[in-house]
């Protein structure tokens, strides 16, 4: 995975893993606690209704962060190129905030297919 700002980059059918942080405006952390939900979504746009990879994380390590495991067979049938990605948290008490916005998410080719 290739990080540049809040712009990702993989190679189709990899296995990846992407780490998620919760700060405040004065950039301490908050820990992510049971109750907590953590939504990683890919779509086309993001105008787009329809995702295209989505990734739901509820159990968050033992310093609150959450882990965000993109398996091979999540992106083996997507198409190479750009894509748009954003993570939102609803927290326990139901506040939604969306933690990093959308942002860029490329697929990139790959030689070796299994």
């Amino acid at each position: 995975m290739q990080v540049n700002g809040t712009a990702l980059r993989m190679i189709r059918g990899d296995s990846e893993a992407i780490t998620v942080k919760v700060t405040d405006r004065k950039g301490k952390v908050m820990p992510l606690v049971t109750g907590d939900t953590v939504y990683f979504t890919v779509k086309g746009s993001a105008y787009d209704t329809e995702y295209v990879l989505q990734v739901i994380v509820t159990e968050f390590g033992d310093d609150g962060s959450a882990l965000i495991a993109i398996r091979p067979e999540d992106t083996k049938d997507l198409a190479f190129g750009a894509l748009v990605y954003d993570v939102q948290v609803t927290f326990e008490d139901e506040t939604v905030k969306t933690v990093i916005p959308p942002s860029p998410f490329v697929i990139g080719e790959e030689v070796t297919y299994d």
